[in-house]
């Protein structure tokens, strides 16, 4: 549906994309991911026709939109501001966009603002609405043209938490019930798992990984791909035994010993071996469970993040970050210089090779 073709785009001397390549299908969610400054907002608005990639190749559904003005190319574009008109009302907003085109109403403003939950918001000044359904307002207003696509730039972000949480649910309901074709930018990676059919890691102008929430969040290829979704335990190892019968295989680091699931790799491959935070089971050191890793440290410092404690326990020399809730860090009594035990299943070890 979406094809970029390797897009480059400078502004002065700075390369702000790089190559990059990119495939999204007809009908699907697709979620560009990445830190500030990575390209993400600039591919976009090559797409739109916003912008004018300096070489590569544009193409929505199999047409070459190279050249072609943004205002031809029927691709709808939600801002992050939501840009809407303080001196027109909400279905003067949304019909905007229908007038510019010279498009016929015949009842899809109607129908937009009945998708996008404002049925009965039509003569509403939009500037005493609030966040959230202003924003719909902006989406219902990129729906009534009935473009081939939406392109969605981080549109969610001025949002307080709670109206965040409960959009993210009605976009995908949306996108979902319309069957359109939608590329949403973000740097939040809930909001990326939340939404993203398929998700893109993006780094200084080019992807680094693509591909399902599950695959970039628990299995990742790159390193770089894993410390941005939050894998905080990356250790350096080698593989020294392989139990294919059991289905495991032991692997040695600097300063401890790990056991993850059999994989066709060799003995004395070197890899990355990545463990998610809320994976690990943290435990005092006289409390006993059966697993696959257990491993002794000795805690040495305690934080809030965000509704959880993030526990950071050293064993010999090596960090380990663990994630419990405020609540089982109240009732443990934990203390920094406490002895535990950090334990976790074989298949929480994502090895990188």
């Amino acid at each position: 549906m979406i094809h970029l073709d390797d897009i480059c785009k400078s502004f002065g001397n700075e390369d702000v994309l790089r190559s990059l390549n990119l495939h999204v299908k007809k009908g699907e969610m697709f979620v560009l991911l990445g830190a500030s400054g990575c390209g993400k907002t600039t591919a976009l608005s090559i797409i739109a026709g916003l912008e004018k990639e300096d070489s590569g190749d544009v193409y929505v559904d199999g047409t070459l939109m190279n050249g072609l003005p943004a205002e031809k190319r029927e691709i709808g574009f939600v801002f992050q501001n939501n840009a809407l008109f303080p001196h027109l009302n909400v279905h003067e907003n949304v019909e905007f966009g229908l007038k510019a085109r010279r498009m016929d109403n015949r009842g899809k403003v109607k129908r937009a603002l009945e998708i996008v939950g404002l049925d009965g918001f039509d003569n509403k000044n939009p500037m005493k609405l609030s966040g959230g359904e202003q924003q719909r307002v902006a989406l219902a207003r990129t729906l009534v043209t009935e473009p081939r696509c939406i392109l969605m730039d981080e549109p969610l972000s001025n949002l307080d938490a709670i109206v965040r949480e409960r959009l993210r649910y009605e976009m995908k309901r949306i996108q979902k019930e319309i069957g359109i074709t939608s590329i949403f930018v973000t740097h939040d990676q809930t909001e990326a798992m939340m939404l993203g059919d398929r998700i893109a890691v993006m780094n200084k102008g080019s992807i680094e990984e693509s591909g399902t929430p599950e695959k970039i969040f628990y299995k990742p290829d790159k390193e770089f791909v894993a410390r941005f979704i939050g894998m905080k335990n990356i250790f350096n190892g080698k593989i020294v035994s392989l139990d294919e019968n059991e289905g495991v295989m032991n692997i040695t680091t600097e300063n401890f010993d790990l056991t993850a699931v059999f994989m066709p790799l060799d003995e004395g491959t070197h890899v990355k071996a990545c463990i998610r935070p809320e994976e690990i089971i943290l435990m005092k050191s006289n409390q006993k469970m059966s697993a696959r890793n257990e491993i002794m440290g000795k805690i040495v410092s305690i934080f809030p993040n965000g509704v959880l404690m993030r526990i950071v326990v050293d064993v010999c020399g090596s960090s380990f970050s663990v994630d419990i809730t405020r609540l089982a860090e109240h009732n443990m009594e934990l203390k920094i210089g406490n002895d535990v035990v950090l334990t976790f299943k074989a298949c929480s070890v994502h090895l990188i090779s």
